[in-house]
């Protein structure tokens, strides 16, 4: 469709272009050239930025959100203003979200909610609280942005050419095997889907089910079918506090709780929430974790949850060489009749010095990356390494849980809280004795 249409592909780049430029020039001018540091100029630039991915729409937004919640790499006072959007973008009128619920469930069907009260604003839609009629039940009305379709598939068509770009450039300069356009496209298949609120409406009751089935500590809210379209998503309405903004010892609480529940998606479920920003976690008054919002969500096979399950569990107990012997490979991560005698060691040195040492903390991982800056240059350049489409979204939702954590513990580390949930999986598919064996391994005692 966009291929057909060059030139509002040009005047898209050029707008981003246009709208960055200022922004990024006058960052590196205050902070880079002239040393300023003053808490001031630092809310300055956070409201110039903040503005500037809202103007520039849903994608944008949505890589704001992922900012909003790293407290290791944006400084407080950016982090504050970007969290404004999870639920305070800019609206649009209310009249054109009422003429959306009338068109897509009609005028009997709005009439049934009273008193509709602007609530949030985010990327996609926008939230009103409202009265069922009849009833004393209080319902959240999500509406659709106007034109959603138009402006996200723009975007998205540019990302998908980017990603096409580096496919071309790093086929000719390294051994890598092409995966970018594919990682790409797995986010903007979900992106889509997320503009489909029926679909979202099924996320949510199947989630609700599967959590139910396996007593998992969360509230999922119900859904009203009858008040729900393709545009309008009716569901029950929740009180609580973003987990972000909660006490941080009531998040040192949550987080375990959360981590165990997107596990419990990515390596039991078989299908998990790839977006849980500030907006979508919530504390109910009675201390429970609430999760809404199921729209941008991914599917894993059977065989790769069995495999993300060893690999968990052979990485945070050190057996490198099952790891990258058959884990990486049955994931995709290296073809599976590839020697990797001669890569296992370079890639040891890169996981345990560049993730286990370093911990969370992006900063003390960056470090650590940079320190083995030559080891990951000849991994991506010189073998033939990929990344799995599907991780795209893995490594979205993950990084947004991890920023919540930690913004209520600074030294929370991410794989350590996998591990209990991870040994217990493996257990049920591997057996209690394999998995003892496994960590017995680890500590040297059957070499």
């Amino acid at each position: 469709f966009w291929k057909q249409r060059p030139i509002s592909v040009i005047s898209r780049l050029t707008n981003i272009v246009h709208e960055l430029l200022p922004v990024v020039g006058s960052y590196i001018y205050d902070f880079k050239l002239c040393g300023r540091s003053s808490e001031e100029l630092q809310q300055q630039h956070a409201v110039r930025l903040k503005n500037t991915l809202t103007r520039l729409g849903p994608a944008f937004i949505k890589f704001g959100q992922q900012l909003s919640i790293r407290p290791d790499i944006v400084p407080a006072t950016v982090l504050k203003e970007l969290q404004k959007l999870c639920d305070a973008v800019d609206s649009f009128e209310d009249e054109i979200a009422f003429d959306t619920i009338k068109e897509d469930l009609g005028e009997r069907a709005f009439n049934q909610l009273e008193g509709l009260v602007l609530v949030a604003s985010a990327s996609l839609g926008q939230v009103y609280k409202a009265k069922k009629k009849g009833s004393n039940e209080i319902v959240a009305v999500k509406v659709q942005r106007p034109d959603m379709l138009n402006v996200v598939s723009l975007d998205l068509f540019l990302l998908h050419c980017y990603g096409q770009f580096l496919d071309d450039l790093f086929h000719f300069t390294t051994e890598q095997i092409p995966f970018h356009a594919d990682f790409i496209d797995c986010f903007a298949k979900g992106s889509y889907e997320e503009l489909d609120y029926e679909k979202e409406a099924g996320n949510q009751l199947f989630f609700k089910e599967e959590f139910r089935k396996r007593k998992c500590n969360v509230f999922i809210p119900d859904v009203h079918r009858e008040l729900t379209s393709r545009r309008v998503l009716t569901s029950q309405w929740i009180n609580g506090t973003q987990l972000a903004k909660a006490d941080p010892k009531e998040i040192q609480r949550l987080i375990p709780v959360g981590v165990e529940l997107f596990l419990t998606q990515l390596l039991d479920i078989g299908k998990f929430h790839s977006d849980p920003h500030p907006g979508n976690l919530y504390v109910s008054p009675e201390g429970q974790l609430c999760l809404i919002d199921f729209g941008l969500c991914a599917e894993v096979d059977s065989k790769s949850r069995r495999s993300m399950t060893s690999a968990i569990v052979h990485l945070l107990t050190g057996d490198f060489d099952s790891l990258i012997n058959v884990d990486a490979k049955d994931l995709g991560f290296l073809p599976i009749d590839m020697d990797v005698s001669e890569l296992k060691p370079i890639l040891t040195k890169i996981l345990d010095e560049g993730l286990l040492q370093s911990g969370s903390n992006l900063h003390a991982r960056k470090r650590k990356l940079i320190s083995i800056s030559n080891e990951l240059n000849e991994v991506f350049f010189r073998y033939p390494f990929s990344v799995p489409p599907f991780f795209a979204l893995i490594t979205r939702g993950l990084g947004l849980l991890e920023g919540i954590a930690l913004t209520g513990d600074p030294n929370f580390d991410i794989f350590q809280a996998s591990l209990p949930y991870a040994s217990r999986r493996a257990a049920e598919i591997y057996g209690k004795h394999q998995l003892h064996r496994l960590r017995r391994n680890n500590d040297g005692s059957d070499r």
